[in-house]
């Protein structure tokens, strides 16, 4: 049976079926050329995908399923597209208004990362859900990002009929106060209180790329 529901963090919406399992993610941007330290370098990406998918492949994800993630380059877009692909019913939980959220966590020169993230958008079965038009203003200074994992949290543990059916996949650099309160160390504590699966991280500083 569904949790009650957190009012601070409703889900967005319903989804198109009750869902077999819920997929959350958390996980890291694709770095821009001036980042002092990479974090998850754009010459990673395939080999972050690929390691993706198996985890992914491994768990026969499909149609019946609800994956619940952000939209930014890198881990989000790619999570997204995979479970997308697979059948999945995907929900993107955008945390600005959308041409805020492109300039500061899409768009790349030289890229195709809003290219993709426009074409993921129009797609069946993908929804968009804004964090100012569903959640209002962050009256207690939160914040954008924080918020939105808390939101994807209390999505899914809301809609999932019990934590066990609540899986999380991560491309993190496994740092645990990298990202700050709100990040993905906080991400993952809070699914595995849940009693939720929590994937092995795919760390993008440690893989290798593949030739």
């Amino acid at each position: 049976m569904p949790s009650p529901i957190n009012p601070e963090y409703p889900p967005p919406a319903a989804p198109a079926k009750p869902p077999q399992r819920i997929l959350v993610f958390s996980g890291h941007l694709i770095d821009a050329p001036n980042r002092p330290q990479p974090r998850f370098p754009p010459a990673k990406e395939k080999v972050v995908r690929k390691r993706l998918a198996e985890q992914l492949q491994a768990l026969k994800i499909g149609n019946g399923d609800l994956a619940i993630t952000g939209a930014a380059r890198g881990g989000d877009l790619l999570f997204a597209e995979l479970c997308a692909d697979a059948g999945a019913e995907v929900w993107l939980l955008l945390p600005l208004p959308e041409e805020e959220f492109l300039d500061e966590s899409v768009r790349l020169p030289g890229s195709d990362w809003e290219a993709r993230f426009r074409a993921l958008s129009g797609r069946a079965h993908v929804g968009r859900f804004f964090q100012h038009e569903h959640l209002g203003a962050d009256r207690e200074g939160v914040g954008v990002h924080a918020r939105n994992n808390l939101w994807i949290v209390e999505t899914a543990r809301a809609l999932a009929d019990s934590p066990q059916h609540i899986h999380a996949f991560l491309v993190w650099d496994e740092k645990s106060t990298g990202d700050g309160p709100g990040g993905t160390s906080d991400f993952v504590e809070r699914v595995r209180k849940l009693g939720g699966h929590v994937a092995p991280p795919i760390n993008p500083t440690k893989v290798a790329v593949e030739g």
